[in-house]
């Protein structure tokens, strides 16, 4: 069984449509991206993934549990993490407050929170500093910390590098790489820095339209003379 199935899944906003009939899959432990053109649906399939959006055909089951059979609060608790690409801090709360609110379905909370010091020592640095004054770089840190707290078996994150300078998304890459040789699988909506994630990819979504339009190894997309269209969409 697949720690994460998707079929013939449709969804999207109020009454407009954004998905037609994907179908995705994810093991355990697996570096799965997903890339595409602007407006492709890779946000509206995170948030669907997420419970945040409705299923309207088709079925998203983690560990063969049916996501939206079940209230979206519920989800980190079984191990499905997502970091959303706006939004994911509290920017008036401290680094440590933000933390701690990530931590609270812990019953012992401070060892979740020291790993989360040693691993970012950045974070350790600025835990009285409120989230909002936070860089972006270390604002992403600070997201994909809090993810961790409940210690996910699939971490979802929407495009983690955007706006980034290149030294800090690359190191927010390599963060990332650590997290998934620790054992946690991955689900990476990839924008910028596409040659430094996808080489570690071995399947790669590409959606366009809401819909896959093809499915190949990081490696293959990289080679491909029409990468550029594959993956801007454009011509």
């Amino acid at each position: 069984m697949s720690l994460l199935t998707i079929n013939s899944l449709e969804s999207g906003y109020g009454r407009l449509p954004i998905l037609h009939g994907v179908d995705l899959h994810i093991e355990e432990g697996e570096l799965v991206a997903l890339i595409g053109p602007n407006g492709a649906g890779k946000s509206t399939l995170l948030q669907t993934i997420a419970g945040l959006l409705p299923c309207w055909k088709g079925r998203v089951e983690f560990e063969g549990k049916r996501v939206h059979d079940y209230d979206p609060s519920k989800l980190p608790t079984w191990g499905l993490g997502y970091v959303p690409q706006e939004r994911n801090v509290f920017p008036n709360l401290t680094v440590a407050e933000n933390l701690e609110m990530a931590a609270t379905l812990l019953k012992d909370r401070t060892p979740k929170i020291k790993a989360a010091y040693e691993r970012f020592p950045i974070l350790g640095e600025r835990q009285k500093q409120l989230a909002r004054t936070l860089s972006g770089g270390e604002r992403q840190m600070l997201a994909i910390a809090s993810a961790l707290m409940l210690a996910p078996k699939l971490l979802m994150i929407d495009e983690p590098t955007t706006g980034l300078a290149p030294r800090i998304g690359e190191e927010v890459i390599k963060l990332i790489l650590e997290i998934n040789r620790g054992g946690t699988a991955i689900l990476w909506v990839v924008e910028e820095n596409p040659s430094s994630v996808l080489k570690h990819c071995p399947r790669v979504y590409l959606i366009e339209s809401g819909q896959i339009r093809r499915t190949d190894s990081g490696q293959n997309l990289l080679n491909d003379p029409k990468f550029a269209e594959l993956f801007l969409g454009v011509s």
